[in-house]
Formats: structure tokens, C-alpha cells, sequence
């Protein structure tokens, strides 16, 4: 006969194990590939006198549970679906060893992976560690004892033979105190009734663990930037492969944790291997840049980890859509009016430009030349260049994260206007054979040489004898030497020469 119980108290049953220290569980296989619903955890029992009761924690989503029983040496088999999270299985012998696992079912029928197997052997007496939770982080547990109610004395220890342990009252439940160091414990027990009548030793498992740490946290693929509502795939791998624990990421910016999983589903490739994993789908909403991931977990002890940060940043952007950079609207002998076209980015904050003498023009701070935010702002005139020089242009769009997006690169060269003349004065310090000549300063950009050329009769030209060409703009004076004054005239031109080869002529003078 089997029957639904309500909530009881969930005790460890006799032979109750859980071979192993945390980081040596074993995990069962878990059968079918499952849905979206987690694998059931929490999965106690307690057991006595012919019967078994079977509890697990809540899955959400589940419409019902499936539990299987596997009896001593047989197959897995379905024993029962069930709408709440116990079972009272009345239908086992004392003596004999039961497995039992639970799956979630969804409303629509499907199967979710089924929980870590469990094994009860069901007496007349029993000796339960901590209401059955299989595992503790504190030494001092609490015993539940059950037997006849003809028994009178018990003896407890953490000694298989029980050697020097005393005789007892019998109680139905007992602090105790587990031995020192992390790993499986089990603690012993016998029973002796008012007549002297033994009960042999029996005895109950419970691991130990005090510690738990993360080992690494990432996540794939690895980009430095995802685009808006990017698929992700986060691993926590912990210290000792510890399963049955709760993983979370932690992402700066985001308002919720990120649970990941490690029973085989949600994106986790291997079930109860110690690695927690979730795909997780980010809405398109959700931006930002230099995000932080931080993971953060739980073991089934109860013990929590520090937080571990990845050693990566995350991104989450779209970067604004580039304008183009149209031919400019006016180009002079010092200024290049640029032009393009408005920029249609919803989360628009400004406009760059960046102006260089090379091709390949980028985001570097040394060719910057202005910002703008007004969006409808589409042109700017850029001001106080050199003359006949070959300048390269690009205009980035900026977004509210910083982030930009460059136009295509234009070509610009400015105008070569003839230099502004010079006024050349009236020799000076005038000998038989030498004299000075001086002459106001050129201030163009494009200078290249001051040609000083004579005749000895009017009408200097280009074509002139040439004196001398000076490259130094400040230089405005020349010694003319090793001439005849005596018996002939000198006239002088002084050209200013630019960079593109064209030239502009002072006024004449003469020695006369």
C-alpha cells in the first residue's frame, strides 16, 4: 500500500550513505537529454519499520514529479507521479536496499532530467544525521534514533566498534560531535533493551565540508564586444568539481543574477561534473561597456565561496551608424570647409574630427581637431592651414557609451596662392665694392626662399642674374660683395619663392 504524506520531518534512514567527502560525491548518470526544468534537488529520506519517505525541494514549473525506485539488484522503474514534493513508500522490506531519483514533469508532458540517485535500507531501528541532508559544514549535528519501544540503553560512537563509548538513556534524539577534518563520516550505533537483549551496531553517513572556492570564471565566445542581445555561454568551475551546489554570474550593470547549471541542461554540455554553465539569451536592451563579471556559489553544505572576478571585461554595444563624408563645400589657400551627411543614430552625442597629413586617418588624440554635439550641425570649416598641402579627413559618430563609428576618408589639398611680395629698402652702407640690402619679412606658411637677383641696367626679372636664395623666412638682410661701384650701376628684385614654386617680386632699387 503506498499514500501520499503531508510534511514531516525528514530523517536519514538506516545505511543511509554518501560515500565520500564532497569532492569525491558520485554522480549518477542522468537518463534523456530533459527539458528546460532543472534537475530536483534536496533529495532526502527517512526510513523505518516497513516504510520509506522520499522528499525533494520544489522545481519551478513542474506540474508533477515522477519518482523511480530501483529494488535491490533490479531495473529503474517508475514507482509513482506525484503533485507535491514527498512520497511515502510503504511498499519495501526490511532489510532490503532501495535507489530512488525524481524527475520534474512540465504542463505540457516533458521530462525534465531526473535528480542524483539515493539508497535507503529501511529497519526496525534507524539513526538519522541532521534530518537526512546527506551533508553538513559544522561538526556538531543533530541525531534522530528510532527503535522499539521495549529499548532502554544506547551506546554512540564515531568508532566502528564502538570502543570506549558508554551506555546511555535512550532518546530519540542526540547532539553529537562529528570527528575533525573534511570528508565522510559515519557514526555508529546499538541499542539494549530492559532485559539486556542487544541489537548489533548500525550506522549512518553524512560528509563534511567546510570549504567552498571557485576555481575560474569565463564565458564564450570572448570577444571585447557583443552586439545587442547576444548569446552567451558563462562557466563556473569550483574547487574540487563540488556538485549539487547553486552557481550564480554576477554582471555589473545587470540587474539580475545569471543562475547557471550542472545538470546537463540550459547550455551545461556535461551534467554533475563540477562545471556550472547557462547560455543565457541578454535582451536587446540591455548595454553598456567594461561590464564586470563576477561569479558567486554555493555548495550543498551551505558554504559560500568569495566572489572570483573574470579576467575579462564584457561589452555589450551597437555601434552608431557612420555618415558620409561629402566633397568639401569651399577650399582655400588656408581653409577646408567639410561637409556630410546627418548622422540617424538614436543614442547620438557627438561628432569628431580628426584631420591628418597621411593616409589611414583614426581615433588617435594627436589628429583630433573638433567635437561637435548638435546632430544637425553637417559641416565645419577647418581653419589656419598651410597652403598647398595634401590634408586626410574622417568624421566619427560617438554614442552615449563613447563608443564611434568613422566615415569614409577624403583627400583634400589646398590652394598654392602666390606669395604676398616683399618691400625691399633702399641699399645701405653703400661702398666702392659692397653694400647691404634689407627687406620686410614674408609671413607665409608655404615659404620657401627669398631670391635676391641683379641687372646693371632697369627692369630685374626672374630670369636675372641670381645673387643668392635664402631658406631662412627670418632673414631679411644680404651683404652684396666684390662689386664695382665705381664705374657702374646695380639694380635689385628680391622673389619670394613658396613651397609650390610660385613667386611674387619686390619693388626695384638701385645704387643710383
Amino acid at each position: 500500500m503506498k499514500r501520499l504524506l503531508g510534511p514531516i520531518l525528514v530523517i536519514l534512514f538506516l545505511g543511509f550513505t554518501i560515500s565520500g567527502c564532497l569532492d569525491d560525491i558520485e554522480e549518477i548518470d542522468l537518463y534523456g537529454e530533459g527539458t528546460g526544468l532543472p534537475q530536483p534537488s534536496g533529495l532526502t529520506s527517512d526510513s523505518g519499520d516497513g516504510y520509506v519517505h522520499i522528499s525533494w525541494t520544489e522545481v519551478s514549473g513542474a506540474a508533477i514529479y515522477r519518482l523511480y525506485r530501483q529494488p535491490d539488484s533490479e531495473e529503474m522503474v517508475l514507482l509513482a507521479s506525484v503533485t507535491g514534493t514527498e512520497y511515502l513508500d510503504e511498499d519495501v522490506v526490511n532489510g532490503e536496499e532501495y535507489t530512488y531519483s525524481v524527475s520534474a514533469v512540465s504542463p505540457a508532458g516533458e521530462e525534465g532530467v531526473r535528480s542524483r540517485e539515493l539508497t535507503v535500507i529501511p529497519s526496525i531501528y534507524s539513526l538519522i544525521i541532521d534530518n537526512g541532508a546527506g551533508i553538513t559544514n559544522i561538526n556538531e549535528v543533530i541525531l534522530t534514533i528510532t527503535a522499539p519501544v521495549t529499548t532502554a540503553l544506547m551506546k554512540i560512537s564515531n568508532i566502528p566498534d564502538l570502543s570506549g563509548a558508554a551506555w546511555e538513556i535512550y532518546t530519540a534524539a542526540r547532539i553529537w560531535n562529528l570527528t575533525d577534518g573534511d570528508g565522510a563520516k559515519t557514526v555508529y550505533a546499538t541499542f539494549q533493551d530492559g532485559n539486556g537483549t542487544g541489537s548489533g551496531i548500525i550506522s549512518a553517513d553524512v560528509t563534511l565540508d567546510s570549504y567552498a572556492a571557485i576555481s575560474s570564471v569565463t564565458f564564450t565566445p570572448d570577444p571585447e564586444k557583443f552586439a545587442l542581445g547576444a548569446q552567451v555561454h558563462f562557466y563556473i568551475r569550483v574547487d574540487g568539481d563540488e556538485t549539487g551546489g547553486e552557481a550564480w554570474i554576477e554582471l555589473e550593470g545587470y540587474s539580475e543574477p545569471i543562475v547557471l547549471r550542472d545538470d546537463g541542461v540550459g547550455g551545461d554540455i556535461t551534467a554533475g561534473d563540477g562545471s556550472y554553465e547557462q547560455v543565457f539569451n541578454f535582451p536587446i536592451s540591455f548595454r553598456g561597456t567594461g561590464l564586470g563579471v563576477a561569479g558567486q556559489f554555493v555548495d550543498r553544505a551551505g558554504n559560500q565561496s568569495l566572489a572570483v572576478e573574470s579576467g575579462q571585461k564584457i561589452d555589450f554595444t551597437d555601434l552608431p551608424e557612420d555618415v558620409t563624408l561629402l566633397d568639401p563645400m569651399e577650399i582655400t589657400n588656408r581653409r577646408v570647409t567639410l561637409n556630410w551627411s546627418e548622422s540617424a543614430e538614436d543614442d547620438f552625442r557627438a561628432y569628431r574630427i580628426y584631420r591628418s597629413t597621411s593616409p589611414g586617418v583614426g581615433e588617435q588624440p594627436e589628429f583630433f581637431i573638433r567635437g561637435l554635439d548638435n546632430r544637425s550641425q553637417t559641416s565645419y570649416p577647418d581653419s589656419d592651414l598651410d597652403e598647398n598641402v595634401t590634408y586626410y579627413y574622417r568624421i566619427f559618430v560617438i554614442n552615449d557609451l563613447g563608443e564611434g563609428s568613422g566615415s569614409n576618408e577624403i583627400e583634400v589639398t589646398t590652394l598654392d596662392m602666390f606669395p604676398v611680395p616683399v618691400v625691399l629698402d633702399a641699399p645701405s652702407a653703400v661702398g666702392t665694392d659692397r653694400l647691404t640690402l634689407t627687406w620686410s619679412i614674408n609671413g607665409d606658411t608655404d615659404f620657401s626662399a627669398y631670391e635676391i637677383r641683379r641687372t646693371t641696367s632697369p627692369g630685374v626679372t626672374e630670369f636675372s642674374e641670381l645673387v643668392i636664395s635664402i631658406s631662412n623666412v627670418e632673414k631679411i638682410w644680404h651683404d652684396d660683395t666684390s662689386l664695382d661701384l665705381t664705374g657702374n650701376t646695380y639694380y635689385y628684385r628680391v622673389f619670394v619663392v613658396d613651397s609650390g614654386g610660385l613667386m611674387s617680386r619686390s619693388n626695384e632699387v638701385s645704387t643710383e
